[in-house]
């Protein structure tokens, strides 16, 4: 694979996991506001295992993403 895409695939997929993150922690601490806006989708007990599921992938992807760019960085 191209070192590009595979740059590009860890800096989307970390605004995903992060944006997830983040409506998943606003749905354990404002359960009401985040489930009327996902129209009950997303409530709290779903809100606070998807929160605590998505802890590895941000690690993994955050260490990844900083790797690639303090690389990119040090060659300059």
């Amino acid at each position: 694979m191209d070192k590009k895409l595979v740059r590009k695939i860890i800096h989307w997929g970390l605004l995903v996991i992060i944006i997830i993150f983040i409506i998943t922690g606003l749905g354990i601490a404002r359960y009401r506001i985040i489930e009327s806006i996902t129209l009950g989708l997303l409530i709290k007990p779903i809100s606070f295992q998807v929160h605590t599921y998505l802890i590895f992938p941000l690690i993994i992807f955050l260490y990844l993403h900083i790797l690639l760019t303090w690389k990119k960085k040090k060659k300059r």
